[in-house]
């Protein structure tokens, strides 16, 4: 079947690709474009901590063991200032619902930090996607309740990738918003902010699209409740970001996600340990 397949894809390798780049695709680019402000971010001292999450799960024939983390931790890895939450256990149990406690978690640990003022929380992923995938009350509860007493810190929801169609769509875009802005350059700069429409019953969400250093991916970053964040404030905020940033992102953000990623082999071992190395598991019939 392979070989068939990969036949098919070169004979219709230019009709795919026409679909994306035919008709309104230099006009989609020429919008972008005039929502896009080009600026080279310069750095300045700034306090900012990074909050991600991870869980895995080793599926059984009947149970999984599952284990959920999260780590908030700063740009200079000050693990004694760091606060963190886990969980894990046996049971019957979705990735969907762990990806959902996952996302609470962070909204948790988040809070935790605040006591310590610091002038921006990056938290991994999108605030946006967090919503529409996790519908659960207590999750938009807890975000709502999180930025009841944030003083001065900017908490920013930073993804390194984006499947929004907010801004284009409406002008009859194929591709998510991001792929649009990728294509006017690599030079540093941002995005007009941006209402989310897609949730504004739920949670104000102003996005802003920006590269921090020539030549690196873009990261999309969203603010709750910075409907009327100016040109100036995204340009500070993009100042503050680069102060501590590795090739364009956030180094806060790194160190949180190699900190808490739980890998399959931290899975297996920690299954090992309570006495499961001879269930068979779930794929042990394709030999995987």
């Amino acid at each position: 079947m392979l070989p068939d397949l990969f036949l098919d894809a070169i004979r219709n390798k230019e009709t795919k690709i026409s679909s994306l780049h035919g008709d309104g695709f230099k006009e989609l680019l020429n919008i972008a474009s005039n929502k896009w402000t080009d600026f080279r971010p310069i750095g300045k001292t700034a306090f900012t901590i990074g909050v991600d999450s991870s869980w895995n799960k080793k599926a059984f024939q009947g149970i999984d063991f599952f284990v959920i983390d999260c780590i908030a931790i700063d740009s200079h890895n000050d693990v004694s200032r760091s606060k963190s939450k886990w969980d894990y256990g046996i049971g019957n149990i979705a990735g969907d619902s762990l990806g959902s406690r996952a996302m609470l978690m962070e909204i948790n640990v988040t809070k935790l930090v605040l006591d310590q003022k610091p002038d921006i929380i990056c938290v991994d992923g999108s605030i946006v996607s967090n919503l529409v995938h996790n519908t659960n009350s207590t999750y938009l509860h807890n975000v709502r309740s999180l930025f009841e007493d944030v003083g001065e810190t900017r908490i920013l929801f930073i993804s390194k990738n984006s499947t929004s169609t907010n801004q284009f769509k409406k002008f009859g875009s194929k591709a998510a918003d991001i792929y649009y802005y990728n294509k006017l350059g690599l030079e540093p700069g941002f995005s007009q902010a941006s209402i989310n429409t897609h949730i504004s019953k739920t949670l104000e969400v102003t996005e802003i699209y920006a590269r921090l250093s020539s030549y690196v991916p873009l990261i999309k970053i969203e603010i709750i409740n910075g409907a009327k964040v100016s040109e100036s404030e995204i340009q500070s905020l993009l100042n503050k970001l680069y102060f501590h940033s590795i090739k364009g992102y956030p180094y806060c953000l790194k160190l949180a996600h190699q900190t808490c990623k739980i890998t399959n082999n931290d899975v297996n071992r920690l299954a090992n340990l309570y006495g499961f190395k001879n269930e068979f598991g779930s794929r042990d019939s394709l030999n995987e």
